[in-house]
């Protein structure tokens, strides 16, 4: 992301904390708690696994196509990186997507992360290239998508700015769910199921409200 990019991220994250604050009670501890949970636990067994392993959580819980063990990967590959750098890349776009979709207010946000994961996941399983596919993307793409959708599913002027926000600082990445000769290294097969799992949760918002009743019950 370039400098002007960061700038922009500051400056569209804090008129949208202010404005979202004059219309929607906003538990920010809590709200922000939720993201910092994720983000340490993926850094904690991002550091375990690099430093200890020698990656070999990758190899054991990534997604591997068409392959009975790679399906554990739809639950744990999420949290799994190839290299630092990777995980680096992932760290900033989850806290801003992630914040952006608690801005509005949802109330099950495990659970609408839970119904993108399986359908990135899934999605990835059945149709995706032999490779161990990890990584956070999937679920960034969900953000994405399911930001995008309400913006246009449920219009308002807080759905449509964020919308906008989010298509200003992340519309050029759109691109990478879509195949590409030279992308060896990028699962667009999870970006692109990542981004349709987020388009169903927000355009079927009863999906995400069963699967919160499920986890309830775990």
């Amino acid at each position: 992301m370039t400098g002007v990019k960061q700038q922009l991220v500051l400056i569209y994250m804090i008129l949208g904390t202010v404005i979202v604050s004059m219309f929607v009670p906003i538990d920010w501890q809590s709200q922000a708690k939720v993201l910092r949970d994720c983000i340490v636990m993926a850094w904690v067994i991002g550091i375990v696994n690099f430093a200890y392993l020698g990656g070999g959580l990758n190899r054991l819980l990534g997604i591997r196509p068409r392959e009975p063990l790679g399906l554990l990967g739809i639950i744990f590959s999420p949290i799994l990186h190839r290299n630092a750098g990777h995980l680096i890349a992932n760290t900033l776009p989850f806290a801003i997507l992630g914040w952006l979709v608690l801005l509005q207010g949802v109330d099950n946000f495990y659970a609408l992360s839970v119904v993108i994961l399986l359908v990135s996941g899934l999605g990835t399983w059945f149709l995706g290239r032999p490779a161990i596919h990890l990584g956070a993307s999937g679920l960034i793409f969900g953000y994405l998508g399911y930001l995008i959708a309400r913006g246009y599913l449920e219009v308002t002027l807080l759905t449509i700015g964020l919308a906008f926000i989010v298509m200003l600082l992340y519309g050029d990445q759109v691109w990478n769910m879509f195949p590409d000769a030279d992308m060896t290294t990028l699962s667009w097969e999870g970006h692109m199921f990542g981004f349709l799992g987020g388009v169903l949760a927000a355009s079927d918002p009863a999906v995400v409200e069963q699967v919160g009743v499920f986890l309830a019950q775990l």
